[in-house]
């Protein structure tokens, strides 16, 4: 079974019921297991009100699966970083940490910003 990495971004949309991000949302759930970075979750919350975290968080919890980062993860991202570093291309921390939850989780991962992305390992959907 395919388990799809949801990037940021797409979840953003999906909880301001943005019509083409809920498409894909449900059509990914129906062809796999969903899952989302634990850093995601820090992404999302900065975003949202105390209202809007008390609602919107427990229905995150329940449709996806939400990847940890382990050791193996941080070394992979730590590698990553320092790569692209010395070809003149400073990557975010949070960028390299979820291309690395995708590539050691066999994820394929699901974003519009495939531009932050550029480690030919990663899979997309």
């Amino acid at each position: 079974m395919t388990t799809y990495l949801i990037d940021s971004d797409i979840l953003m949309d999906f909880f301001k019921k943005k019509k083409e991000a809920v498409n894909l949302i449900l059509e990914l759930d129906g062809k796999g297991e969903l899952a989302a970075s634990i850093l995601s979750i820090t992404e999302l919350r900065s975003g949202w009100t105390v209202r809007e975290t008390e609602f919107f968080l427990p229905r995150l919890y329940k449709l996806m699966l939400i990847w940890e980062i382990t050791r193996e993860i941080a070394e992979l991202a730590g590698k990553f970083r320092q790569e692209y570093k010395s070809k003149g291309i400073l990557l975010p921390v949070i960028d390299v940490l979820i291309a690395s939850t995708a590539i050691v989780s066999g994820s394929e991962l699901v974003t519009r910003n495939k531009k932050d992305f550029p480690m030919p390992e990663i899979k997309f959907y």
